[in-house]
């Protein structure tokens, strides 16, 4: 017969009443997190690969050109687009886009641009429904929501402004505390 390990003193006092009340007490504002990145509506995807990977995080909002949040874009959804259409993603040989500095003027770097339809960008794949919470908005609330519409991310306002993030990990982290 396997042992079972010795109980934690302040678990045994706990029941399930009161392990529900105390994370009926958990809101948006206790779990989110702060420092989200996001990326620029403009930004190609071969950029938006980079940042989510670099960044270890799975999604970000997506923003105008005036710092707005117009949509949130994932790596399912990178996937999904590369699936529907190998050939829209980007090539990544020796020499791609590449120029040398050397070749070009002084006055040539201002008016350099690679063209728009040669790679997708943020703009073209996110999802342009975004959903938020308040801040105050219990962790019960939030988990509902994100279930209900099948998402990973939710943003948290406060007055009118995006203030946070809360994804699937953070509400993992949230119950593993």
């Amino acid at each position: 017969m396997a042992t079972q390990p010795p109980a934690d003193p302040k678990a045994s006092t706990a029941t399930p009443r009161s392990v529900a009340d105390r994370w009926a007490l958990v809101t948006a504002r206790d779990v989110m997190r702060t420092d989200v990145i996001t990326v620029p509506y403009a930004t190609p995807l071969s950029e938006v690969e980079r940042i989510l990977s670099d960044n270890r995080i799975s999604g970000a909002p997506v923003t105008d050109e005036s710092g707005h949040i117009v949509g949130i874009l994932s790596l399912k959804d990178i996937i999904s687009r590369y699936a529907e259409d190998p050939d829209s993603r980007p090539r990544r040989g020796p020499g791609f886009y590449h120029l040398s500095s050397e070749e070009m003027l002084e006055e040539d770097f201002d008016s350099f641009e690679v063209p728009k339809e040669s790679e997708e960008t943020a703009e073209s794949i996110m999802t342009a429904q975004v959903y938020s919470v308040d801040v105050e908005d219990g962790l019960k609330a939030i988990a509902a929501m994100m279930s209900k519409h099948r998402i990973h991310r939710v943003l948290v306002e406060e007055d009118g402004r995006h203030v946070g993030l809360i994804s699937t990990m953070e509400i993992l982290d949230a119950l593993n505390t």
